[in-house]
């Protein structure tokens, strides 16, 4: 890969990017990502402007999965009126194991760092899974996936367009 990137979550943006493979067994918890921006400040990007990088290898070494939860909700009619709510549910280890599968050109819409534990960083994942059809208007499953981890390496081999906003 031309281009390599480590510890530098917070020189990304995570809006547009879609995941097409995830693998939460094993060292090195490993994801590839499609639509990610490399922002000006990243020591990589020699445009300094925001850019989306090519298909990108994102590789979190010395991984551990933490926590996976999917994300509950509040369901309101337009008045505001609350109809349902559906709360937070940590996955079962079944539902962990088929995550993965479930995950190809779902949105990866965020990466958090969150303070270090034990000496190690620490990160939350926010997944959000595409509806069944193009305009289908029902709420889809979103995850929240917290790892702990050495590094960080992103790893693409190109630019693509700059952001057009």
């Amino acid at each position: 890969m031309k281009f390599k990137s480590v510890n530098e979550t917070d020189q990304f943006s995570f809006r547009d990017s879609q995941l097409f493979q995830l693998s939460l067994s094993g060292d090195p918890i490993s994801m590839e990502l499609e639509a990610l921006i490399v922002l000006p400040g990243n020591t990589q990007n020699t445009n300094y402007t925001e850019s989306y990088a090519g298909t990108v290898q994102l590789r979190f070494t010395d991984a551990r999965l933490l926590s996976a939860v999917r994300d509950g909700y509040r369901y309101r009619d337009p008045d505001g009126k609350l109809l349902s709510e559906t709360p937070d549910q940590p996955l079962s280890e079944e539902a962990l194991v088929s995550l993965p599968s479930h995950c190809e050109g779902a949105y990866l819409y965020a990466i958090e760092e969150l303070s270090e534990l034990n000496g190690k960083r620490r990160c939350a994942l926010a997944i959000e899974l595409p509806q069944a059809e193009q305009y289908d208007t029902l709420i889809t499953d979103s995850y929240h996936l917290i790892l702990s981890y050495e590094k960080a390496i992103f790893e693409w081999d190109h630019y693509m367009n700059r952001v057009q906003e």
